[in-house]
């Protein structure tokens, strides 16, 4: 993963379930945070990167190297 992307560990792994296409409920019953917290990370993603959408956050997460997209166009985490 790159570092200049600016997201804590927290909200790195946000952002892949966002790229996902996980619900802000999935993301939360996932990762084990209430939805509150899981908003509040979703907002600080837009934020920091200067975006508004969730579509943005997807594609922000491309461009950094936190998913990558298969020949069928299946997202996946560069997570090890």
């Amino acid at each position: 993963m790159r570092e200049n992307q600016n997201l804590s560990p927290k909200e790195q792994k946000v952002a892949i379930c966002i790229a996902q296409g996980y619900k802000d409920s999935e993301i939360s019953q996932d990762l084990s945070i209430s939805m509150r917290r899981t908003a509040e990370i979703v907002a600080s993603i837009k934020e920091k990167w200067n975006i508004k959408t969730r579509v943005e956050i997807g594609i922000f997460a491309y461009h950094y190297g936190l998913v990558f997209l298969t020949e069928g166009m299946e997202v996946h985490s560069s997570e090890v």
